[in-house]
């Protein structure tokens, strides 16, 4: 049944998990989810034009021996199945990359640098888990001569198992930090959980692209590391981390210097696929990051880091100390959000940024979030509940002419507090 789906993948056929998106021609995986069981749309889905549907349950009607219904056991896990099939029938380089922070931003690094020589596919958005990733191989075309897939993880054997599925040649690490330590159990289990990357990577001779600026990383890797680069050496600035790379140089977008790992560890790789000194150093410029990901940008008012993406203590504190040094004649405003998924950690871990910020001795600091509420802070740190909370007191209380830093988890949305900014 994998071998007839994989013909269809390889005659450009195209996957579709949400029956309302589909577009004729498509190949319709009946999931599950908390709310929604996709095999009770799969017979509306053949009726609007999908060339086959995967269902694990038959529902509304829909029989197993029906044109174009393929009846399995799983319906995701025939999905994994399939993108690694069609993984393997592709014949390009694949680099696999997970890490506690900075997957994304190491992502779209390497996918500009690369696309200066290759025909690059790459994670889109945070297609990224037990789902996203076997939708993401399965977009892979026969023109894609490299992919870059991210890989994300909130307990121990996710990695492993969506490193079996992806299959890559070569494999990166950003760092071992304190994310998802509610699902990880500690820092000592997300260590152990990212390594499962280069644990397989190791079993099957593939090489690892290694952070060496880390030690943690090089204790970990193995000893089938990419060569380091000789000649490049970053050097932090205002508008971002510069590098030279030989008689090379890049003027990245990336603030602060917890980036350099990933840049020395882009030029490794570019230089490792066979790319000219220049070509990487274009790569490296033509990265501009978006999408709240540590995002420059400038108002009427303010000069404001946009960092609200996604947070842990460690990001949260590399962007802080970061953000600290950059802009002395501005007067700094600080607006720290929640970080989720701590667990027993939580209290710690808030209260650690607030100690951190008193040490920095930081004029102006606001506090969003219930987790932050509970800090012990000084009466000059401002707290807020909610994010609306924090959007109505900065509609009251203008901030003007300054450097504003914003860091929080993903569900503290504070990007809502830039039209206040």
């Amino acid at each position: 049944m994998i071998s007839q789906l994989l013909a269809l993948v390889s005659q450009g056929h195209d996957i579709c998990s949400d029956s309302r998106t589909l577009a004729a021609g498509q190949i319709f995986f009946a999931l599950k989810g908390d709310n929604f069981d996709g095999n009770t749309f799969a017979k509306a889905a053949l009726e609007r034009g999908a060339v086959a549907v995967v269902v694990d349950t038959l529902h509304s009607g829909l029989k197993a021996d029906e044109p174009g219904v393929y009846k399995v056991v799983n319906a995701l896990a025939s999905l994994q199945e399939l993108a690694h099939a069609h993984r393997m029938n592709w014949g390009g380089t694949l680099i696999g990359l997970t890490g506690s922070n900075g997957k994304t931003t190491a992502k779209e690094l390497f996918r500009s640098v690369l696309s200066q020589s290759f025909n690059v596919h790459a994670t889109d958005g945070n297609f990224n888990n037990h789902i996203g990733l076997p939708l993401t191989l399965l977009g892979l075309k026969k023109f894609h001569e490299v992919a870059v897939i991210e890989m994300g993880a909130n307990h121990r054997g996710e990695i492993a198992s969506l490193t079996a599925i992806a299959a890559p040649d070569i494999g990166y690490i950003t760092n071992f930090g304190q994310a998802h330590l509610e699902g990880f159990g500690g820092v000592d289990g997300v260590i152990q959980g990212k390594i499962e990357l280069y644990q397989w990577l190791t079993s099957h001779g593939k090489p690892s692209l290694v952070n060496d600026l880390d030690p943690l990383q090089m204790q970990h890797a193995g000893n089938n590391k990419l060569p380091s680069s000789k000649g490049v050496v970053c050097q932090s600035k205002d508008q971002g981390v510069h590098v030279t790379i030989g008689d090379a140089q890049a003027q990245s977008h990336l603030v602060g210097d917890f980036h350099s790992g990933s840049l020395v560890a882009s030029v490794n790789l570019g230089r490792y696929m066979g790319m000219a000194d220049e070509a990487i150093a274009q790569g490296i410029e033509a990265y501009i990051p978006s999408n709240n990901r540590g995002q420059w940008l400038t108002t009427d008012s303010n000069r404001i880091f946009l960092d609200a993406y996604n947070a842990n203590p460690s990001s949260m504190e590399a962007s802080l100390l970061a953000v600290h040094a950059l802009h002395p004649e501005l007067p700094h405003v600080y607006i720290a959000g929640d970080i989720f998924e701590m667990g027993s950690h939580e209290k710690s871990a808030h209260q650690g940024m607030v100690n951190l910020m008193q040490t920095l001795d930081l004029k102006t600091v606001h506090l969003v979030g219930l987790a932050f509420s509970k800090t012990h802070a000084p009466p000059t740190m401002v707290k807020h509940d909610n994010t609306k909370d924090a959007l109505v007191y900065l509609e009251s209380n203008p901030v003007r002419g300054a450097m504003v830093w914003i860091k929080a988890s993903r569900g503290m949305a504070l990007e809502g507090l830039l039209e206040a900014l």
